[in-house]
């Protein structure tokens, strides 16, 4: 196993590669919320019950783009698509291959800023089915 963190992911969304800010990438792995709650067994005792919150299920990820033309034509795409986009991101690793996730059904969930700027940038989140 490698002990090399995992940066400069490449990701391309409906099939065109797109360049984002550095550093800028995150994601969930869209396995829900475990807890762990109890329930009274009489005489002072308790048991430990655990849940699965199903209504989880789903991944999100997030990154950052510069404010060009063309990104905020791709932006305004995504979000006209809803959940029809579809993502995969992949960064060189191990002789195992590296790292590697898709995500389905992508939706773009947030209300865009687009900011103008020399240095400013578009911060945009997704959700979708759960990784893969």
């Amino acid at each position: 196993m490698s002990r090399r963190k995992i940066s400069n992911p490449s990701l391309v969304m409906n099939n065109l590669s797109i360049a984002i800010v550095a550093n800028s990438f995150s994601y969930t792995e869209g396995l829900g919320e475990q807890d762990v709650v109890v329930q009274s067994a009489g005489g002072g005792s308790i048991q430990t019950v655990f849940t699965d919150n199903v209504e989880m299920r789903y991944s999100s990820f997030k990154f950052d783009m510069q404010n060009t033309q063309e990104n905020i034509d791709l932006i305004r795409t995504w979000k006209i698509n809803e959940n029809t986009n579809g993502m995969t991101g992949t960064a060189p690793g191990t002789a195992n291959g590296g790292w590697s996730r898709t995500f389905n059904s992508v939706v773009l969930t947030s209300d865009y800023e687009v900011n103008l700027g020399s240095d400013t940038v578009i911060s945009l989140e997704f959700k979708s089915d759960a990784a893969i």
